[in-house]
């Protein structure tokens, strides 16, 4: 028995627990096999499951990440993502990179294919710091706001 530990900032824990066939299962194999009881992607819920300070591997065997604890950890941060006139929230892996806030809402917002590369995110408000798509969102307070924009000068000289 496995229990998944869902964290969301400004949101309960939510504790999901799942049988484990075999331990010679990969974990990605079994996190694509339990997705839809946790609510989440099997691809979001890899970038930030672990134990303590330990983040598993999608390639790792579901033995290797057992001998860490029974007692695993996924960590989601809400970021407030506006485009134009319009905004969302969204939970997102703390490991993620920006590229998957990117992603997300050019699909929320419903951009077309051909202009989603001429975007980028920025900080705090359309003229706030860019945020390099490579770089992890990171753990943060409370919901932080993006702006999703046409790029222009950096006003403080700096990609986070």
């Amino acid at each position: 028995m496995v229990v998944i530990e869902i964290e969301e900032v400004q949101k309960e824990l939510r504790l999901i627990e799942v049988e484990v066939a075999t331990e010679e299962t990969e974990l990605l194999a079994f996190l694509r096999s339990v997705s839809v009881a946790v609510g989440l992607p099997a691809e979001e819920l890899i970038l930030d499951l672990g134990v303590g300070e330990v983040h598993f591997q999608a390639n790792a065997k579901l033995g290797e990440c057992l001998r860490h604890g029974h007692r695993w950890r996924h960590r989601r941060v809400c970021v407030d993502l506006h485009f134009e006139s319009e905004s969302a929230k969204h939970h997102f892996p703390a490991r993620g990179t920006w590229e998957l806030v990117h992603e997300w809402g050019c699909q929320k917002f419903e951009v077309p294919r051909d202009l989603r590369a001429n975007l980028e995110l920025r900080e705090g408000s359309t003229t706030g710091p860019a945020l390099n798509d490579r770089v992890q969102i990171g753990h943060h307070k409370g919901c932080m706001t993006v702006w999703l924009v046409k790029p222009g000068p950096e006003p403080f000289g700096d990609v986070r």
